[in-house]
């Protein structure tokens, strides 16, 4: 019998959530390889790619907060650290490579009233989605130049075991241990079960699907619904919710649907991934 041969991915920032995850469900049917070195070392990257040989490369690494909320910390990890990779694999001419995954996130949008689709204009308000547009918009303004396709995965909001504070289902979680009042939280958000998050991923790839894709659960829940079923696990204390309203981010997902994933886990699975 022909021996079949698993195709290679390469991915950066396996030690995260997200690429933790993808990298422990698929690689029964990848063979994945984890690149060791910070991204923001050009000359370590560069020699390190010398003789490599795969198919595909998720680009999961960069930063979501900033402790001292510098704004050049976001700059050179995010977005010149990345362009650098596109640019370092453009000269490389790696055998067999011919698509390149670049996960962005839906901070790059606005707030909306509305569900936001992939051609929405993007209006960044944080560092963060505004280091990941500068990507996006330098993969769009350059594609041509390009010697392998690229897509942009816009991840909307999810969780995980041990996710890191920063984050709004960690954050929660310990303010309803320890407050009486929580402020802010009256706003819509889209939810997406890290799981179908992974499965998107997959299919983009596999596709090698080239523009932009909003990975989102198409649904919209308010985040103070989402603290009331967190406290009913943890606590039988009375908590006041602020009810001034915030901005709403939440997605429609036709585009993925249409790809093929249109069963997502619900909220109770997805509050329930998260294990501190």
């Amino acid at each position: 019998m022909k021996k079949v041969y698993k195709k290679k991915i390469l991915i950066t920032g396996k030690t995260g959530l997200l690429g933790s995850t993808f990298y422990r469900n698929y690689s029964h049917k990848y063979k994945i390889i984890s690149y060791p070195h910070r991204i923001e070392d050009k000359k370590r990257l560069k020699k390190w790619l010398v003789n490599k040989d795969f198919s595909f490369f998720i680009h999961f690494a960069g930063i979501t907060k900033n402790k001292n909320k510098i704004k050049y910390s976001f700059k050179k990890i995010n977005t010149e650290a990345s362009i650098n990779i596109l640019k370092t694999l453009v000269k490389s001419n790696i055998k067999n490579f011919n698509y390149f995954l670049f996960i962005s996130t839906s901070h790059v949008y606005g707030y909306s009233t509305t569900k936001i689709k992939e051609s929405k204009k993007t209006v960044p308000i944080s560092h963060y989605g505004k280091s990941k547009k500068a990507v996006e918009d330098y993969i769009i303004k350059n594609r041509k130049y390009f010697n392998f396709k690229i897509g942009i995965a816009r991840i909307f909001n999810f969780t995980g075991n041990k996710q890191q504070m920063g984050h709004f289902i960690p954050d929660i979680t310990d303010k309803i241990n320890n407050c009486l009042t929580i402020n802010n939280i009256n706003q819509f958000r889209d939810f997406i079960h890290i799981d179908d998050v992974c499965k998107a991923i997959d299919i983009m790839i596999m596709r090698k699907f080239e523009k932009t894709l909003n990975i989102s659960s198409g649904k919209k829940i308010n985040l103070i619904q989402i603290a009331k079923i967190i406290k009913k696990k943890k606590t039988n204390k009375n908590i006041k919710f602020d009810k001034k309203r915030g901005g709403d981010i939440f997605g429609n997902n036709n585009i993925l649907r249409n790809l093929g994933l249109s069963q997502f886990k619900g909220i109770n699975q997805i509050i329930n991934s998260y294990k501190k």
